[in-house]
C-alpha cells in the first residue's frame, strides 16, 4: 500500500513538473552583476532564479517588471515587414543585460521576493495606465501589458512594448539613482507537445479569404464586385476601407477601394422582424448615382442572404448612362450596430434560389406527364371487353367439315 502512495505522488509530481512555465527573462538597469552567460540548452529552475535575484537586487534598486500576456524566445528575433526588430531598445542594452531564454515560474519568484508593503501593481491598457505610480526607494512595480489592439499583429505589439519601456525606464531614471527593469511573461508563446502522433488527412482546399469582410455593423462576403457604366465592366478589387451610420432601423455603409473609380453606398433598412438590401449608391468626384436591385434582397433579423448567381443593382431606364453595380456570389448580413469580430457570424442563410428551382419544376412536370399517360393506359387497359359469344343461339348451327 505504501508503495502505492509513493507511485503514485511521483506520477502527480511528474506531471505538475511537465506543466511547468518557462519563459525569458531579460534583465537590464543597474545590476549588481551581470556574470551568467544565456545558455540556450539549460533551463533556470525557480531556486536558481531567486538565487539570481537576490545576488543582483542586492543594493536594493528600484525594481520595475514589465511583464506580458506571452513570450518566448522566438519573439526576440521576430521582424516586422520592414525587416525591422521588434525590440531595437533591448538590442541596443544586450551588452548590459542579463538574458535567461528559460525560466520556470519567474513571475512566482518576483512576488516572493518583493515585499507585500512596498509591491505596486498596475496594468497597460488601450488607455494608459490603470493607476498612477507613486513608488518608495526599494520597491517592486509589476506593469501588465494589456493594451492590446483589434487587427495588431504581434510584431507591431511588441514594438509598441519596446518603446513603451523605454519611455518609462528613462521617466524611473530620473527619479531614482538605481533602477532596474525586467521584462518576462506570464506563459510562453510558443509550445512544442511533448508526444508526436500521425494523423492522415486530407489536403485541404486552398481557399482565399480575401473576399470576406468584416465591417462595422456587417458582414459582407463577395467573391467580385464589378462595376459598368454603359462602356467598360471593371473589377473593383478587395475592399480597403469603410464607414457605417447606422440606426435600429437605416444602415449606410460606404466602401473604398485600391486605385477604383468610385465609392460605393450600401443602403439597409430593418422592418417588421425582416432587413433589407435597398440600393447601392456609386459616387464619384463627378457624380452620384442610386441603383435599386433588380431583384429583392431580403432575410430575416438574425439571417444572412446568399446567392451564388449574380446580384445586380442597375440603374432605372430613364438614366442617360446605364450604371450597373453586380456582386458575384453573394453572401452579406447588416447587424445595425457596432459588434466584436467573434460576435460577427453569418446566420443561416435565405437563398435566393427558391425550394423549387426551374430545374426541380421540369422535372415534376415531367414525372407528372408520365404519370398522366401511365394511369390512361391502366384505364384502357382495364376497360377492354372479350366477346364470348360468336354465333346465334337459336340458328343453325355452323359446321366445318375438314378433310
Amino acid at each position: 500500500m505504501a508503495l502505492c502512495r509513493i507511485v503514485f505522488l511521483t506520477l502527480v509530481l511528474s506531471v505538475v513538473y511537465s506543466f511547468a512555465v518557462r519563459v525569458p527573462v531579460f534583465s537590464w538597469g543597474d545590476l549588481s552583476k551581470v556574470s551568467i552567460k544565456s545558455n540556450p540548452l539549460s533551463i533556470v529552475s525557480s531556486d536558481e532564479f531567486s538565487s539570481i535575484l537576490k545576488q543582483e537586487l542586492k543594493n536594493d534598486p528600484f525594481t520595475v517588471i514589465f511583464i506580458e500576456e506571452t513570450l518566448s524566445v522566438e519573439d526576440f528575433s521576430r521582424k516586422n515587414d520592414d525587416s525591422e526588430t521588434s525590440f531595437p531598445y533591448l538590442h541596443a542594452n544586450i551588452g548590459d543585460a542579463q538574458y535567461l531564454p528559460s525560466v520556470e515560474h519567474p513571475l512566482r519568484v518576483l512576488n516572493k521576493l518583493a515585499d507585500p508593503e512596498k509591491v505596486n501593481h498596475v496594468k497597460l491598457t488601450e488607455n494608459g495606465l490603470s493607476a498612477d505610480i507613486e513608488p518608495e526607494s526599494g520597491n517592486f512595480l509589476f506593469i501588465n501589458l494589456k493594451d492590446a489592439r483589434e487587427g495588431e499583429s504581434r510584431a507591431d505589439l511588441l514594438r509598441r512594448h519596446n518603446d513603451f519601456m523605454e519611455d518609462m525606464f528613462s521617466k524611473l531614471q530620473e527619479r531614482y539613482d538605481s533602477v532596474v527593469a525586467i521584462y518576462t511573461a506570464h506563459y510562453p508563446s510558443w509550445t512544442i507537445p511533448e508526444s508526436h502522433s500521425r494523423v492522415r488527412r486530407e489536403a485541404l482546399r486552398n481557399e482565399s479569404t480575401s473576399s470576406d469582410y468584416i465591417l462595422d455593423g456587417l458582414r459582407l462576403y463577395a467573391e467580385k464586385i464589378m462595376y459598368g457604366n454603359g462602356v467598360s465592366v471593371t473589377n473593383l478589387g478587395e475592399i480597403t476601407g469603410s464607414t457605417s451610420e447606422f440606426n435600429v432601423t437605416v444602415m449606410n455603409t460606404t466602401l473604398t477601394f485600391n486605385n477604383a473609380p468610385v465609392r460605393l453606398a450600401l443602403h439597409f433598412k430593418n422592418q417588421a422582424g425582416y432587413w433589407f438590401f435597398d440600393s447601392v449608391t456609386v459616387m464619384s468626384d463627378s457624380y452620384s448615382v442610386n441603383l435599386p436591385s433588380t431583384l429583392e434582397v431580403y432575410a430575416l433579423d438574425g439571417f444572412s442572404y446568399r446567392c451564388g448567381d449574380n446580384v445586380s443593382f442597375t440603374s432605372v431606364n430613364d438614366t442617360a448612362t446605364p450604371y450597373n453595380v453586380t456582386f458575384v456570389d453573394l453572401k452579406v448580413q447588416p447587424f445595425f450596430e457596432t459588434l466584436n469580430e467573434t460576435e460577427m457570424v453569418f446566420g443561416d442563410s435565405f437563398n435566393c434560389v427558391g425550394f423549387f428551382s426551374v430545374p426541380i419544376w421540369s422535372s415534376l412536370f415531367v414525372v407528372f406527364i408520365l404519370l398522366s399517360i401511365t394511369f390512361y393506359g391502366i384505364m384502357m387497359m382495364m376497360d377492354i371487353r372479350t366477346m364470348d359469344r360468336f354465333d346465334d343461339p337459336k340458328g343453325k348451327t355452323i359446321t366445318i367439315n375438314a378433310e
